[in-house]
């Protein structure tokens, strides 16, 4: 399903009929788009447009509660109170029939009610980018519907609307486009970042969600006979999903600590993407994955431009990332 609402997203370029628009699906999944059109594997799904929410902040009359508490804001009132306020709009006003019915066909497509979805923003511009609202392993149609409205509404977080403020941004023109997109269980799998240092590409890896600091790291040498350098981390620690939004923290098991978490075929397959994806961006990127645990597959769930920071190998086990920041999905 393409239309005003509602963009695919996943990795047959076929039914890839919309273009590329960050403007309409926001830039994080606008570069998952482009790599899936590179023959990339992302997780399937779609993403709900800005002309969606344009469409629900008409329909439902939120411009004049917008625009009435930025003034009070701007007039002293506290950011704090004045952001709650129009975020309790958003999530208190209806959707309009026609992107429920958009949202709900494409979740159908997906495999409807029972299908595990992760539903998260998309923002358009840097200011938006701040702790956006993502909800995870949801499996109904009103749950992806309450999930996108509160993603919406997450445009007026305190942060948000201090940073257009900041940066002269009118709060009326800002949009904010949705991705919806079958879970990856890489609680149950791995997770890392794949990116290229000149002739070879750097890989790290963990069990779980996000990247410890004491990760498995490689150095891949793509090509046609390809060389490997494995250096086995540590890895007592993982993370894994809670509740909707929510992670924790577990000890991994003797085994999990002994193996590497990734095969040399897998590391082939993300040092080849990593190579697509510097050449198609034409600059050095860095792509977050995450390993199934159930089907085995690897996905791509995150572009983003530049290296990532360095890595230093002080002893056998032990790593130490400057700076460190485990990244969640």
């Amino acid at each position: 399903m393409n239309s005003e609402y509602v963009v695919r997203l996943d990795g047959e370029p076929m039914r890839f009929e919309a273009d590329v628009d960050p403007e309409q699906i926001g830039v994080k999944a606008a570069r998952l788009a482009e790599l899936a059109r590179e023959g990339i594997r992302v997780p399937e799904g779609f993403v709900v447009t800005a002309a969606a929410y344009r469409e629900f902040v008409h329909d439902a009359g939120l411009d004049p509660t917008i625009a009435q508490e930025i003034r009070r804001f701007r007039a002293g009132r506290d950011p704090v109170v004045a952001a709650a306020e129009i975020r309790s709009a958003f999530r208190d006003a209806s959707m309009p029939a026609v992107v429920i019915d958009e949202i709900l066909g494409a979740y159908q497509e997906l495999g409807g009610d029972g299908t595990e979805v992760a539903v998260r923003c998309s923002p358009v511009t840097s200011a938006d980018d701040v702790q956006d609202e993502f909800f995870l392993h949801l499996t109904t149609g009103d749950d992806v519907l309450a999930a996108c409205r509160r993603c919406f509404a997450s445009l007026y977080s305190t942060v948000a609307v201090g940073n257009r403020e900041a940066e002269g941004i009118d709060h009326l023109k800002v949009v904010m486009p949705v991705t919806v997109q079958r879970m990856v269980r890489a609680d149950l799998g791995g997770s890392g970042t794949a990116r290229s240092e000149n002739t070879f590409v750097r890989v790290r890896a963990s069990w779980g969600l996000g990247e410890g600091a004491d990760a498995d790291q490689y150095s891949v040498h793509p090509g046609a006979r390809p060389m490997i350098v494995r250096h086995r981390g540590a890895k007592v620690i993982k993370t894994v999903y809670a509740e909707r939004r929510g992670t924790r923290t577990v000890p991994t098991t003797p085994a999990e600590r002994a193996a590497l978490v990734l095969t040399d075929e897998e590391l082939q397959e993300l040092a080849q993407w990593s190579v697509v994806a510097d050449k198609h961006f034409r600059r050095p990127t860095t792509l977050d994955w995450a390993k199934d645990g159930r089907s085995g597959e690897l996905c791509v769930v995150e572009v983003r431009p530049g290296a990532a920071p360095a890595v230093t190998i002080s002893a056998r086990g032990q790593s130490v990332l400057e700076p460190s920041a485990a990244r969640h999905w």
